[in-house]
């Protein structure tokens, strides 16, 4: 848990010092170095284990339709045994 504590400490300090140096700096450098950033983030994320927003989601959605189909089964299995 204090990994995770960690690295929840991490990306608000990154997230706050990107918002500055955001505010002072031109535009088509931020980008550039906004995206380099994002990119190495990304990487770090799912080395500790995390996924984005869109691969959360589409794994909800998987879960949930296993869900159905287990329970399905089960209903399937208690029909047949009675």
């Amino acid at each position: 848990m204090a990994s995770k504590d960690s690295f929840d400490a991490f990306i608000s300090i990154l997230r706050d010092k990107i918002d500055a140096f955001s505010e002072n700096a031109s535009q088509p450098n931020v980008k550039i170095i906004q995206k380099e950033l994002k990119d190495k983030f990304d990487d770090l994320a799912k080395s500790q284990g995390y996924v984005s927003k869109d691969e959360y989601e589409a794994l909800k959605e998987l879960a949930k339709r296993l869900e159905q189909r287990v329970s399905r089964l089960e209903e399937l299995l208690e029909s047949k045994t009675k």
